[in-house]
């Protein structure tokens, strides 16, 4: 399951940032293995913000954040994305979307 935002991953210590609103990771599980990465209190203040995700690897990722809502499930970074006064969206585009040959 593909499960991480911006470069936020699932049981990563940049999820426990609060005064930060940028930081940087040197070992994600994906490559590559040093990003740079907004922090959820960025996110969470935000005005409006908008999921896009493509791709069947992030549907499992999107259920679980924005449907699955029982108190068993993981928690994702997905999930902690609550914009304090700000508006969310989330919307999966098709891959055929972006294909110029099609």
């Amino acid at each position: 399951m593909d499960d991480h935002i911006v470069s936020l991953f699932p049981n990563h210590s940049a999820l426990s940032e609060r005064e930060e609103w940028v930081t940087f990771i040197t070992d994600s599980p994906k490559p590559p293995h040093e990003r740079i990465t907004f922090t959820l209190p960025v996110i969470n203040s935000a005005s409006n913000v908008a999921v896009i995700m493509t791709g069947d690897s992030k549907a499992e990722a999107a259920y679980l954040a924005i449907d699955d809502l029982r108190p068993e499930c993981p928690l994702i970074p997905g999930r902690m994305v609550q914009p304090a006064i700000g508006k969310l969206a989330a919307r999966k585009l098709a891959l055929s979307m972006f294909r110029a040959d099609e």
